[in-house]
């Protein structure tokens, strides 16, 4: 029985920065399925923000390949979407939410458009706000614009750089729920990179553990806790705890490890 191609598949890939040509990535390789929702961890440092650029194709590596589909790519795929942590750069101050969300959506007719647009603005609940500008809205609902415009244009693979960093416990907790939900329903393929272990573990199928740098991945660990997940007792059964002991205690490991060298430079 043949197996599914992985959506996106990283093959040993190094990276190294000029000119003092330090390594930061050094043969990382994991894969990810049609619609897992995969964390990736690590100490601080490690270059997360690193792959995730090559994943995204916005930087290449010198050695290995990022695969989409099996294909490599010079620029991002046509399908992939990206939410990154600074909402208040990535959204434009000038357009309305209703235009921002609908920035990628050139192409399509106005109803189509129109449509796409209101069906994502529904699922983040900002419908009521959809006339406003990112400057009247708090940080967790410019999150969801952000949110929003990302999935309008039904991506088969999402990108999401530390998107919950920014914004207060309660609304982080509520964003996780939102972004659980929203990929059920759409059978979305997930990448998020964080540095909260508990947001790793409740929220994805698989951990990937990067280590200190020069970063391979350490280990990825299945996540089999059950489907629709909750913030209480999701979190207080012995299989949440045992998942979270086990990643919190690879990540401190490489985080001694990365203490002990001379790895200063935040990446």
């Amino acid at each position: 029985m043949e197996t599914a191609q992985p959506i996106l598949q990283v093959d040993h890939v190094s990276k190294v920065f000029a000119p003092q040509l330090t390594p930061v990535l050094k043969g990382l390789t994991f894969k990810q399925e049609p619609g897992q929702f995969v964390a990736v961890v690590g100490p601080s440092g490690c270059g997360k923000t690193t792959l995730l650029r090559c994943i995204a194709a916005l930087a290449q590596p010198d050695e290995g390949a990022v695969l989409h589909r099996g294909q490599q790519f010079d620029d991002p795929p046509p399908w992939l979407s990206i939410v990154f942590q600074d909402y208040t750069r990535s959204l434009f101050p000038w357009l309305s939410v209703r235009k921002n969300v609908a920035f990628g959506l050139r192409d399509l007719t106005k109803n189509d458009r129109d449509e796409r647009v209101q069906a994502a603005l529904c699922a983040v609940n900002l419908e009521h706000a959809a006339d406003l500008y990112p400057w009247q809205l708090s940080g967790g609902m410019q999150q969801r614009c952000a949110l929003a415009r990302a999935i309008v244009v039904q991506p088969k693979l999402l990108l999401l750089d530390e998107p919950f960093a920014s914004v207060d416990a309660q609304t982080r907790i509520d964003l996780q729920d939102m972004v659980m939900d929203i990929c059920q329903t759409m059978s979305l393929s997930t990448l998020l990179v964080t540095h909260d272990i508990d947001e790793a573990v409740f929220m994805a199928d698989k951990v990937v553990v990067l280590s200190a740098r020069p970063t391979h991945v350490v280990e990825e660990i299945a996540i089999d806790l059950p489907r629709p997940r909750d913030q209480l007792a999701t979190k207080e059964t012995p299989e949440f705890l045992h998942l979270r002991h086990r990643v919190y205690t690879l990540v401190r490991q490489q985080a001694q490890k990365a203490a002990g060298g001379n790895v200063t430079e935040k990446v």
